[in-house]
């Protein structure tokens, strides 16, 4: 997905991201999130999210090693995954936190609310 939101003042604002989600065992599913998680790519952030962290999913795990920038609209996102998941009783891990994400979950000190593990087969293996 490419946005593109209305330009202002005569400028384009381009935001390349992208959410592919698959399902890696029954009731297990990885969200593959890349490119830029900001204002102008948060609703389909949030869409990929609210479809992944839903029933019958026992486990989510959202991968953001691609992620090359996450905001404050980013981290609500990540926010909102971490919520859903308790409100269903799934399990939920964030896989290959870069420095865009990891900067961030540092600062605002969120970091410390989420699983985290380098790859998809260390989360697998101990969750």
């Amino acid at each position: 997905m490419t946005s593109h939101p209305e330009p202002r003042d005569g400028e384009m604002i381009r935001t390349t991201f992208d959410a592919v989600t698959e399902e890696l065992a029954p009731d297990v599913l990885l969200v593959r999130m890349s490119g830029e998680i900001d204002i102008a790519s948060t609703d389909f952030a949030a869409e990929a999210i609210r479809a992944a962290v839903a029933p019958p999913a026992r486990l989510v795990l959202i991968d953001v090693s691609a992620v090359t920038f996450c905001s404050s609209a980013g981290l609500g996102n990540l926010v909102e995954a971490r919520n859903l998941a308790g409100e269903h009783n799934i399990s939920l891990a964030l896989v290959g936190v870069g420095r865009p994400v990891d900067r961030p979950l540092s600062i605002t000190g969120l970091g410390g609310q989420f699983q985290i593990y380098s790859t998809v087969d260390e989360a697998l293996a101990q969750l």
